[in-house]
């Protein structure tokens, strides 16, 4: 397996051309954004007109898009995947999707005699660099298993599909409920009069320096941090609400993202700017300096 195909070069994307090509791949890219793929062709890709080229092109594809209607729109029509991807292929999805869509995208998979793995893929974990946790059958997860060493840091099979991104999923629930939290903790102590900095300052918590500035500019090309926990907390209910899963902090969670979503400007997209919600339930809007020097 030595030609790769990598569709959609955001922010994953262009981690992903460039560990593809110094892994030694050829890499054949697609993407609506001209500059993105510019981006790619300058770093040695080659560029494709639509997705079933890339197909034509690659023994393996790989999926990095921003969410599940940008996926299956990638897979479906006459230049979609579907029309190249051939038997012995493997296709790799690193997107974060509804699990309806990686169930989908396998069966569809199967029936062109081409294999399928989830990769859904985190950057931040405790764990230094990226690490993958893929979902798929046994002999999927072992045939991508050097693809895997060279896009990711670490890898592990969670389970057959769609157990990756269940879990991707139960990630983002985490990591944007901490965000949620840490904001309105910053603000309850600000509200009351006393300096939020201490928790960096003194006690050392890691939390976002955009909770003490206002300066919420995006942490990543594309989505965004904001939108990208909308997005995926809106995916996780969904999945509970099929499954009678109890998911009631989430729930709330989501809610102040959707909230925080219509309250900043462009670019600002940083989760961090979560806390311009509860400053503005407790009327405090653009008080960003410390409350006692």
């Amino acid at each position: 397996m030595t030609a790769i195909g990598l569709i959609g070069v955001g922010y994953i994307g262009k981690l992903l051309v460039d560990r593809l090509l110094d892994a030694g791949y050829r890499v054949t890219v697609f993407d609506v954004d001209d500059d993105q793929v510019a981006h790619a062709i300058d770093r040695g890709a080659r560029a494709a007109g639509s997705p079933a080229e890339v197909a034509r092109e690659a023994d393996a594809v790989i999926l990095t898009l921003p969410g599940s209607p940008e996926v299956e729109a990638t897979m479906e029509g006459s230049d979609g995947l579907l029309a190249e991807l051939d038997r012995g292929q493997l296709l790799v999805d690193v997107s974060t999707t509804r699990p309806a869509t990686s169930v989908a995208c396998e069966e569809l998979c199967a029936e062109a005699g081409a294999d399928f793995l989830e990769a859904t893929i985190t950057g931040g974990s405790p764990r230094e660099g990226y690490h993958v946790m893929a979902g798929g059958s046994e002999a999927s997860y072992e045939r991508a298993g050097d693809l895997l060493d060279a896009i990711a840091d670490g890898h592990v099979r969670v389970g057959p599909v769609p157990d990756a991104t269940v879990f991707k999923l139960g990630l983002q629930m985490r990591y944007a409920g901490r965000r949620a939290v840490d904001a309105e903790a910053v603000e309850f102590v600000r509200d009351n009069g006393v300096d939020p900095t201490i928790f960096v300052d003194f006690l050392e918590f890691e939390m976002y320096e955009g909770y003490f500035t206002g300066e919420f500019g995006q942490a990543m090309e594309g989505l965004g941090t904001l939108a990208i926990w909308n997005k995926d907390l809106g995916y996780a209910l969904e999945f509970a609400g099929e499954r009678d899963t109890a998911a009631p902090l989430t729930a709330a969670v989501h809610e102040a993202y959707k909230a925080t979503a219509r309250r900043v400007g462009d670019g600002e997209g940083h989760a961090a700017a979560l806390v311009t919600y509860w400053m503005r339930l407790n009327d405090a809007e653009g008080r960003f300096a410390p409350a006692s020097q």
